[in-house]
């Protein structure tokens, strides 16, 4: 996943779904704002009010003008989605899926390795995105 910068173009490679973070990458990425149902065995309540961007990573930057979806509130849930353009039928077929995740300062790597995890979810088509 990469955003290109405004000399290049975007590539032509073909697949279901391949994201590079153009400028009109808000079209087609929509943050959740659910919230947790509630638990009556706890007082603990939470929702997805974390906020997202798109920029070049500040550590281990590769290629020039390489971007990527940054979460940006430090201690709250994020969640995001992108609808594939189309329904893959993968019956009978391999499935890869392959993203990439950078961890950009101490404190983040130190909050996801101690408190949460980078979770990809795929679903069906029919399941309503919030």
């Amino acid at each position: 996943m990469c955003l290109l910068t405004s000399s290049q173009q975007p590539t032509t490679l073909k697949a279901p779904f391949l994201e590079q973070f153009t400028d009109d990458w808000e079209s087609r990425w929509k943050p959740s704002h659910a919230k947790k149902e509630n638990d009556k065995s706890t007082e603990e309540e939470w929702a997805y009010v974390g906020t997202w961007a798109v920029e070049e990573p500040s550590v281990l930057k590769g290629m020039e003008g390489d971007k990527g979806l940054v979460i940006k509130d430090k201690a709250a849930h994020h969640a995001i989605s992108a609808k594939f353009p189309k329904v893959i039928d993968n019956k009978g077929k391999t499935l890869v899926v392959q993203y990439e995740v950078k961890l950009q300062s101490k404190i983040i790597v130190t909050l996801v390795l101690t408190c949460d995890t980078d979770l990809l979810q795929m679903v069906s088509s029919a399941v309503e995105l919030t």
